[in-house]
C-alpha cells in the first residue's frame, strides 16, 4: 500500500486513539509488524497547541516513518494551519478526523459531525490538502446515523479533492462504538 511517496510494508495500520495512541504506543505497533500507526487527535485550535497534552502529541523523536498525525476541528483555515504546525513538527501524513463520535468533539461540530455538512466536509479537505506539500488522509464513519448514510459520497468528495487514502469506521455515529460493524 503506497499513501503518497510512502511505501507501508503492509496495510495494517493501527488507528488513532486518544489516550492510546502515543508516541511509545505507535513505535511498539510499527516495533511489532504495524505498516503504519497514527497519533492521537491534535486539536486544530492553535491557543491549544502550547499545551502539555499538545506539545506531547507533537513529539515524534525516534519515530519510524511515516509519521502521521490526526487533526481535529471544525474550521478550514484553522485546520488548514494545523497541518501546517503539525508538518513543521515532523508529520509525513496529515490525517483529517471526521470519525470521532465523542460528544465533547461532536458539540463543536468537528469529528463525525461534520458528516452533516458535506459542502463544509468539501472545504476543510481543500483547505487541508491546499495548505501542505505532505499526502492527506481521511477517517469517517459510515454516517451520523443509519437514516443519513453518506460515506459512499464524503468519499467521493475527499478523493475529487486530493486526499490520498480513506480509513472508514463501519459504524454510524449513532452508533458509536457498539453493535456490528456494517461491512456494506
Amino acid at each position: 500500500m503506497h499513501i503518497g511517496p510512502y511505501q507501508l510494508k503492509n496495510n495494517l495500520i493501527v488507528a488513532p486513539m486518544a489516550g492510546v495512541t502515543d508516541r511509545p504506543f505507535r513505535q511498539l505497533c510499527k516495533r511489532m509488524g504495524a505498516g503504519m500507526a497514527v497519533s492521537e487527535m491534535v486539536a486544530s485550535n492553535s491557543l491549544l497547541w502550547g499545551s502539555e497534552k499538545t506539545r506531547r502529541r507533537a513529539n515524534h523523536e525516534g519515530e519510524v516513518a511515516p509519521i502521521s498525525v490526526q487533526i481535529a476541528g471544525a474550521d478550514p483555515a484553522m485546520m488548514a494551519q494545523a497541518a501546517r504546525y503539525n508538518v513543521d513538527q515532523g508529520a509525513q501524513i496529515i490525517d483529517i478526523n471526521m470519525g470521532c463520535p465523542a460528544k465533547k468533539i461532536c458539540n463543536v461540530m468537528a469529528g463525525s459531525a461534520l458528516l452533516q455538512d458535506e459542502p463544509l466536509v468539501k472545504r476543510i479537505v481543500e483547505a487541508v490538502v491546499r495548505a501542505v506539500q505532505v499526502p492527506v488522509t481521511l477517517k469517517i464513519r459510515t454516517g451520523w446515523d443509519r437514516n443519513h448514510r453518506n460515506a459512499v459520497r464524503v468519499a467521493r468528495l475527499a478523493e475529487d479533492s486530493g486526499i490520498q487514502a480513506r480509513a472508514v469506521h463501519g459504524r454510524t455515529r449513532a452508533c458509536g462504538y457498539s453493535g456490528e460493524a456494517e461491512y456494506d
